[in-house]
């Protein structure tokens, strides 16, 4: 007997159905939780992200469709907002840290991992800023392959799109981000699209 569809399961969780909700969260946990470790650029606050996620599913459950008969897009739209608050969390803890550590005699020893750090998350925070300003087709799609690491056809799958749809909407992502990191000052430089967009992405 083959399992409900993601848009049945939403409908009962609509109702308060919490066995919906779990069967939801052990089908797509895997995929939010990768789609979290890329977005936060680490995996130490991952877990804690996917915990908030599914929170939020639950308590924003009646503000949601599921569309092309998966909830994924859905999960990864509310996953990245999870993560946009713990990212500016951390950032005020970070400054919060770097006031407190001002005159101390351990600053000189750690000054150059503070610096490799601060550039890692730069890239990481343009990248972010970058995606999140594309066209939703695009966006969708770049989260999808290189934030869920899902393969295309699982993607044309989710989208209701075809596969040669979600190739092109790549393309046209890795030509928006070159022309951007070119167009960048000096100071705001960025490597390589297909680096910065990730080239184990599956085609």
């Amino acid at each position: 007997m083959s399992e409900p569809a993601d848009a049945v399961l939403w409908d009962r969780m609509r109702s308060g159905d919490l066995d919906a909700w779990g069967v939801l969260f052990d089908r797509h946990a895997a995929r939010v939780y990768r789609f979290c470790v890329r977005f936060l650029g680490g995996s130490q606050d991952a877990e804690d992200t996917l915990s908030d996620t599914y929170l939020e599913v639950w308590r924003s459950r009646r503000s949601f469709t599921v569309r092309h008969d998966s909830a994924l897009p859905i999960l990864l739209a509310i996953a990245r907002r999870a993560g946009q608050k713990r990212l500016r969390s951390a950032r005020r803890l970070t400054k919060h840290d770097g006031m407190a550590m001002a005159g101390s005699p351990e600053v000189d020893d750690i000054a150059d991992q503070v610096v490799a750090d601060d550039e890692a998350e730069r890239r990481r925070a343009w990248l972010r800023n970058q995606v999140a300003s594309l066209p939703p087709q695009f966006r969708d799609v770049y989260e999808l392959v290189v934030y869920a690491e899902m393969p295309y056809d699982e993607v044309c799958r989710v989208l209701g799109v075809p596969p040669g749809t979600v190739k092109s909407r790549m393309a046209r992502v890795r030509q928006i981000l070159q022309g951007r990191a070119d167009a960048a000052g000096p100071n705001d430089r960025q490597t390589n699209a297909n680096a910065l967009i990730g080239e184990g992405a599956q085609s």
